[in-house]
């Protein structure tokens, strides 16, 4: 099936400091739902939400959501390289599926996209 839109959604707040990725996260899920393709690219301390194994207690888990969208059709996730590098994050401590990106495949995935989101 062909996509019905192409969202673009970047997020740069950290994952249990504010609602936000979790907020885009449920957002993704539900345009996926729609049948409409989705990219999320994380940057600064959104980096985090890609972290694997994390288990909060008393609150939603982004691990979760994360592998909801990813078991969908038409969704793409990267987390930016140079945010993890800075923060001292490695590539095998992302959930899988979540790719390392560049500041060019963000601009990419943007330019690509009828609609664009930041959280």
């Amino acid at each position: 099936m062909i996509p019905l839109v192409e969202i673009s959604i970047i997020i740069g707040s950290g994952p249990y400091s504010t609602e936000r990725p979790y907020t885009a996260f449920r957002f993704a899920y539900s345009a996926l739902l729609d049948d409409n393709k989705v990219t999320v690219f994380l940057f600064e301390d959104a980096i985090f939400a890609a972290k694997k194994n994390q288990n909060p207690s008393n609150i939603y888990k982004i691990e979760e959501w994360i592998n909801k969208c990813l078991e969908e059709n038409n969704f793409e996730i990267a987390a930016c390289g140079v945010c993890m590098k800075g923060r001292g994050m490695s590539n095998e401590e992302l959930i899988p599926g979540v790719q390392v990106g560049t500041m060019e495949m963000c601009l990419d995935w943007v330019k690509q996209s009828d609609k664009q989101l930041f959280f």
